[in-house]
């Protein structure tokens, strides 16, 4: 198994983060430092990182946190500022899988299993991402009809989105939108693009797991239904 991917399914970070640890000489191989993140590795073989001896984990854990406004989706923040981490109790190295913006409430998995970020993470593998959005004004059929279809934002096109009005205001507009992407604050972008900006934004569903009746700041592990889901898209799938 490659470095980068070694710690990554130690928990240690993301493949990408992982590649930026190696490339600062954190890490050692048999205590010797390697800067390649392509290098073999296996059990057999004494990992350390920053000296400390890391191993692959045997034991997962998988939470569904319903995100507060505020609060960032990484493991750690350089600013201080409180994460999605510190919201859950637990002895393991967790990481969240993939970010809602510090202004987003609602779904993020956090898991120590790093074949499951992967995957979940990984552009071909993209499963669909289902939000609660409260617009401003009340957008037209032309407009939906844009989300629907995929319009440009940052210089490409956004794939096609399913688009429904869940009720009606006076001066806004609560929408439902499921979209297969992940790019970075695209909610907010696509509803900027068709002139409605985004007043609250919650996620409600990953793939198949919903939200359900989880309070803001609470979070639960993952029930038998939705492990069994788990393991059905890490057995179908390889990174």
């Amino acid at each position: 198994m490659r470095l980068q991917k070694y710690l990554a399914h130690c928990g240690v970070a993301s493949r990408r983060q992982a590649e930026l640890i190696i490339a600062k000489s954190r890490v050692s191989v048999n205590d010797e430092i390697v800067t390649d993140p392509a290098r073999d590795v296996s059990d057999q073989d004494l990992v350390k990182v920053d000296g400390k001896l890391i191993k692959l984990n045997k034991t997962y854990k998988y939470y569904l946190l319903n995100k507060p406004l505020g609060v960032v989706s990484t493991a750690s923040d350089e600013k201080g500022r409180l994460n999605v981490i510190d919201l859950i109790n637990s002895d393991k190295r967790l990481y969240p899988i993939g970010r809602l913006d510090m202004d987003t409430t609602g779904i993020i998995l956090i898991t120590n299993d790093g074949k499951l970020t992967q995957i979940l993470t990984h552009p071909k593998y993209e499963l669909s991402k289902t939000y609660i959005a409260k617009v401003k004004g009340r957008p037209n059929k032309t407009s939906l009809n844009k989300l629907r279809s995929g319009l440009y934002i940052d210089g490409r096109k956004t794939k096609e989105a399913q688009v429904r009005i869940l009720n009606t205001y006076p001066n806004e507009t609560l929408v439902e939108i499921s979209i297969q992407e992940g790019r970075n604050r695209q909610i907010r972008k696509m509803f900027d693009a068709i002139d409605h900006p985004v007043v609250s934004l919650k996620r409600i569903k990953i793939g198949e797991i919903e939200i359900g009746g989880l309070m803001v700041g609470d979070y639960r592990e993952l029930n038998k239904e939705e492990m069994d889901y788990i393991n059905q898209i890490k057995n179908n799938n390889e990174i």
